[in-house]
C-alpha cells in the first residue's frame, strides 16, 4: 500500500506540485433502528474512500475516487494537478501552508473495544431492553425509536513533507425518543449518547436507566402546563449551555471568523478583545478521550491539543488549518477536519466546553425570586442567534425549583448579547453530543459544560 501511495505523490511532484497528500478513509460502519420493540433495519456498510490534495502556483487542486490501485491514485493525482492548473491563472491569492513537523506513528485502539468484532446480537440485546424498560412503564408510551450506530474509521495520511499517520477512530452513538400519549395529548423527549468508543459507551450512561427516565418524562409532561413567556430569569441545563459553547466555537473557527460580512463573522479581528462575560472560559479539545470528536491527528497530521477559545471573557485563539494558521502567522491547532477523505479539510469545531466555575445547583437558584429551570433539548439553529427547543421546565419561586412540569419553552439568545447576562456559573458538568451538517457535510461534534443563570433570557 504504502509504495502505492508514494507513487501517487511523486506523480504529482513530478507534474510540478510543490506540495501534495493523500488521504484514505475506510469505514466500517453499523446502523440499526428498534421502534416498539422490533428490529426494523440493520445495515452494515464498509466504505473506501481516496482524496488526493496538490498544491500548484499557489492553487489547490483535489480529486477522489474509491480505490486503492496504483492506476487510479495515479489517475486521481493527475487529476488534482489538472484542477490546479487550469486556476492557475485566475488570480486567487496564493496558498500557503504554515509548516508542521513531520510526524510517522500508528495509533490503534488500544483498550478500546472494536464494534467490528461485538457481535450484533450482543448489541442488539442492550437496545431492546432499554426499549422494554421504557414501554413496560406504562400504556400511555405509544411509541418508541431507538436509533444506534457504531464506526470504526481507518484513517491515513502520506504527504511530501513527510506525513505517514494512521489512525483508528471508533464511535458509538444512540439515539433514543419516547413518546406518550394520553387522549389527543402527546409529548415527545429525545436523548442522545455518543462518544469515541466502542461497547464502553453504554458504560458510561446506562441506556435503560436513559430510557426509564426519558419515558417518565414524557409521562409526566402529559399533565404539564404552558410555560411563562417574556424575559425572565432562567436557568438552563448542561445541554443547553453545550449547545451555547459550541455555537461560539463554531464562530471562532478561522475560515468564519475571517468572513465580516457574514453573521457568523462576528470574531474578525477581535483577538485580545473582550467578546464574552469574565465568568466565561471556553475551550475547544478533540484530545479529550471518549468524546464524540476525538482524535490524535487532524486531517493534515497535525497532533490534536487542547485549545482557549475564550479566557474570562476575551478572546484568545482561533481554530486553524495549516493553510489559515499561515494566513494569521500562528501556528496550526489541529482542528482541520472532514468527513471522509472525498472532502478537503477545514477548520472545525470539535469538543466545545465551557469550564465549571464555583456554583452548586442550590446557588444558583438560591437567588432567583420569579423565573423557570429549563432543560433538555429537542432542536436548534446554530449560529450567533440561537433558538432551541427545550424539553421540559420548572418554575423557580423565592430560591425553589417547584416539582411542577412546564412544557418545554423555546429560548432565544443572541449569543454576543445575552450571554452578557449570564450572572451565575454551575460547578458541574455533562456534555452533549450532536451532528452537525453543512450541505452534504457532517461532522460528530460535542458541546459541554455547566448549568448557567441569565438574569433575563427570552422565553417564547
Amino acid at each position: 500500500m504504502e509504495e502505492k501511495l508514494i507513487s501517487a505523490l511523486e506523480r504529482a511532484k513530478e507534474l510540478g506540485a510543490s506540495y501534495a497528500d493523500i488521504r484514505i478513509t475506510k469505514s466500517f460502519r453499523t446502523r440499526m433502528t428498534v421502534i416498539n420493540g422490533k428490529v426494523k433495519s440493520v445495515v452494515p456498510s464498509i466504505e473506501l474512500r481516496v482524496g488526493i490534495r496538490a498544491l500548484y502556483q499557489g492553487l489547490w487542486g483535489f480529486a477522489s475516487c474509491n480505490s486503492t490501485s496504483r492506476e487510479d491514485l495515479l489517475e486521481t493525482s493527475s487529476n488534482a494537478m489538472k484542477i490546479a492548473r487550469a486556476g492557475a491563472s485566475t488570480g486567487v491569492s496564493p496558498v500557503r501552508l504554515a509548516e508542521v513537523r513531520s510526524v510517522i506513528d500508528r495509533v490503534e485502539l488500544e483498550e478500546i473495544s472494536d464494534s467490528r468484532k461485538i457481535p450484533l446480537e450482543e448489541k442488539q440485546e442492550i437496545i431492546l431492553e432499554s426499549d422494554r424498560t421504557a414501554r413496560e412503564l406504562d400504556p400511555r408510551i405509544m411509541r418508541t425509536q431507538f436509533d444506534y450506530e457504531d464506526s470504526v474509521v481507518e484513517r491515513y495520511l502520506l504527504s511530501t513533507d513527510g506525513q505517514q499517520i494512521y489512525e483508528v477512530n471508533p464511535f458509538t452513538s444512540l439515539r433514543l425518543t419516547i413518546t406518550a400519549r394520553e387522549g389527543e395529548r402527546i409529548e415527545r423527549t429525545i436523548g442522545r449518547l455518543a462518544a469515541s468508543a466502542g461497547q464502553e459507551l453504554m458504560a458510561y450512561v446506562d441506556p435503560m436507566e436513559m430510557a426509564r427516565r426519558l419515558a417518565m418524562d414524557a409521562l409526566s409532561l402529559l399533565k404539564a402546563k404552558q410555560s411563562p413567556s417574556g424575559r425572565m430569569p432562567v436557568v438552563v441545563d448542561n445541554k443547553i449551555s453545550g449547545l451555547i459553547a459550541l455555537c461560539v466555537d463554531l464562530m471562532a473557527t478561522a475560515t468564519l471568523a475571517s468572513m465580516p460580512e457574514s453573521e457568523m463573522g462576528v470574531f474578525h479581528k477581535k483577538l485580545g478583545e473582550k467578546v464574552l462575560p469574565e465568568s466565561l472560559d471556553i475551550t475547544d479539545d478533540p484530545s479529550s478521550p471518549g468524546l464524540p470528536a476525538s482524535y490524535r491527528y487532524d486531517e493534515e497530521g497535525v497532533e490534536s491539543r487542547p485549545l482557549k477559545v475564550v479566557e474570562a471573557g476575551v478572546l484568545k485563539g482561533y481554530l486553524h488549518s495549516r493553510e489559515t494558521a499561515y494566513k494569521h502567522g500562528t501556528s496550526p491547532t489541529g482542528h482541520a477536519r472532514a468527513p471522509n477523505a472525498s472532502f478537503l479539510p477545514v477548520p472545525m469545531v470539535s469538543n466545545a466546553m465551557i469550564g465549571p466555575k464555583d456554583y452548586t445547583f442550590e446557588e444558583l437558584v438560591e437567588d432567583v425570586d420569579e423565573g423557570i429551570y429549563v432543560k433538555g433539548l429537542i432542536g436548534a439553529s446554530i449560529g450567533r442567534f440561537v433558538q432551541c427547543k427545550t424539553v421540559m421546565a420548572h418554575p423557580i419561586e423565592r430560591g425553589e425549583v417547584k416539582d411542577e412540569v412546564l412544557r418545554g419553552p423555546s429560548i432565544r439568545l443572541d449569543l454576543l448579547k445575552d450571554l452578557f447576562s449570564i450572572d451565575a456559573v454551575g460547578s458541574d458538568y455533562d456534555y452533549l453530543p450532536l451532528r452537525l451538517t453543512r450541505a452534504d457535510e457532517a461532522y460528530s461534534v460535542s458541546g459541554g459544560g455547566p448549568h448557567l443563570r441569565f438574569s433575563q433570557l427570552e422565553v417564547i
